[in-house]
């Protein structure tokens, strides 16, 4: 999946998701699998625990706002994730 900048993703309803320390673990039910997201990972799904979809720009900015890194490894960064969430069907684009 490629995502632009205006895609709007949210996360899939079959999972759970708690913070311990710096790190932030999903469970997913319906595959049985779990994920150890690191500080930045979790950042960008702790975005995701709203009920509004989140456009792709919008994540960026956001992690623009909360991280300092460039914009191009940001940008790059963020996509890969992205791509890596929606291959393990932890997120899916909203309609």
């Amino acid at each position: 999946m490629v995502f632009t900048p205006d895609t709007l993703i949210r996360k899939v309803s079959s999972q759970s998701s708690s913070v311990l320390g710096n790190e932030t673990i999903v469970l997913d039910y319906q595959a049985g699998n779990y994920y150890e997201l690191n500080e930045m990972g979790g950042f960008i799904w702790s975005l995701f625990q709203t009920s509004q979809p989140l456009s792709a720009d919008g994540i960026k900015e956001k992690m623009l706002d909360e991280f300092d890194v460039e914009e191009s490894v940001c940008q790059e960064e963020l996509m890969l994730f992205l791509a890596n969430l929606f291959h393990e069907k932890l997120i899916e684009v909203a309609a």
